[in-house]
């Protein structure tokens, strides 16, 4: 069978096949610690369960509007106007089914075959794909461990060409929970205007900050002014709210934007599913203690994550100061073990230790682990425990 070259050039995420990997061991009754998905372990919320039943009920089952219900696109709207004094309405919103087709639209809508994106590495593992889906090429941007896996302003700026058409960047960071400062932000919107680049800012992990408050919040919605052109944030309701399996995520854009946008998802998709709209609508009015009390306990599990990889030899980890993961530095963890990248590594603790973790290899990034932290305490400690183990050559 011929297949596409665009299909022939994409590989299975790297993420899904440890879940691939870690479910079959554990259907078959092997005890797995599963660091490796990014996926709360929280319920959904019941006012988001209820508003789904009731949308049954009511047979709110058929077509809606492509873009989203009216009532969902404004409420979006206003939860990003509250939290990053933005002034935006509905028609800035398009509803997709899921963060990953809003991310997949906006470079389908942007790029082309002969544009290049900058992308920061190490990076979520869908970017460089839905770059090169679009027929444009990811052109990477280093980052450091020691300056906080920030990219800087001169590397962006050398990685520039006559060619470059966008910017994607996404912080709080998977994998590694990086965060940007006000001035790390505002030095990417004037590099982006002076170069006249696309930035798409990937926010799904907004919530998940750990840090002091800070004034409009951790969106470039904050900072960027009340004209939208040239920039669209990406949300989802998948990680804040313990949606994963509603598929519901938006995009935040120009209306012109939102426009060419919907009519790409017409032809597309459609509309997401309309009970799940409705779930999404009910959450946003959720009682914010209770967001609040999920992210203690994720500061919690952050807490003795990192602090139980940092007493192992051969690991550097970084406390982070957002999102939910750890993406410890593990050269020296290698090293002991004679690996020969992060991906033998990560295959040695799941057959030795059963412990599924993302070899850094996944996210562009070599001599890393990704660690997800979206498991319970009793599930790190235990974890962690293993890993003792391991590092320390013990059965």
């Amino acid at each position: 069978m011929r297949f596409s070259e665009r299909v022939n050039r994409l590989e299975l995420s790297q993420t899904a096949a440890v879940m691939q990997e870690a479910q079959a061991l554990k259907e078959a009754g092997v005890d797995v610690i599963d660091f490796g998905p990014g996926e709360p372990d929280f319920p959904t919320p019941d006012i988001a369960r209820q508003a789904a039943v009731e949308a049954i009920h009511q047979n709110f089952t058929r077509y809606t509007a492509v873009a989203g219900i009216g009532p969902l696109r404004e409420a979006i709207a206003l939860h990003l106007n509250k939290r990053t004094g933005s002034r935006l309405n509905a028609s800035n919103i398009i509803v997709t089914c899921g963060a990953k087709q809003a991310i997949y639209n906006l470079c389908g809508a942007m790029f082309g075959s002969s544009d290049e994106v900058l992308v920061p590495r190490p990076y979520w593992v869908t970017f460089p794909e839905a770059v090169r889906l679009s027929g444009a090429e990811p052109r990477f941007v280093g980052t450091e461990m020691d300056s906080g896996f920030v990219p800087l302003s001169a590397d962006l700026e050398a990685g520039i060409n006559d060619r470059t058409r966008g910017l994607i960047v996404n912080y709080p960071n998977n994998p590694t929970g990086a965060m940007l400062k006000d001035k790390n932000r505002d030095e990417i919107i004037g590099l982006s205007r002076e170069n006249n680049l696309f930035l798409l800012s990937d926010e799904t992990y907004d919530s998940f900050y750990y840090g002091d408050a800070l004034p409009g919040g951790t969106s470039f919605l904050s900072r960027w002014g009340s004209d939208m052109d040239g920039l669209a944030v990406v949300g989802s309701f998948s990680k804040t709210y313990s949606m994963t399996g509603w598929r519901i995520g938006y995009a935040a854009g120009s209306p012109e934007l939102i426009d060419r946008l919907s009519a790409l998802q017409s032809h597309e998709t459609g509309n997401p599913a309309s009970i799940s709209q409705k779930a999404a609508l009910a959450v946003l009015d959720e009682e914010p203690s209770k967001l609040e009390e999920r992210i203690d306990e994720y500061r919690r599990r952050r807490d003795l994550i990192a602090d139980s990889l940092n007493s192992l030899p051969g690991i550097d980890c970084p406390r982070p100061e957002g999102a939910f993961y750890v993406f410890p530095e593990v050269r020296g963890l290698m090293k002991i073990k004679g690996c020969g990248g992060s991906v033998d590594l990560a295959g040695m603790l799941l057959r030795e230790e059963r412990i599924a973790v993302v070899p850094g290899a996944a996210f562009g990034m070599e001599g890393h682990l990704r660690f997800s932290y979206a498991a319970s305490m009793d599930s790190i400690r235990k974890g962690m425990g293993r890993m003792q183990r391991f590092c320390q050559g013990r059965r």
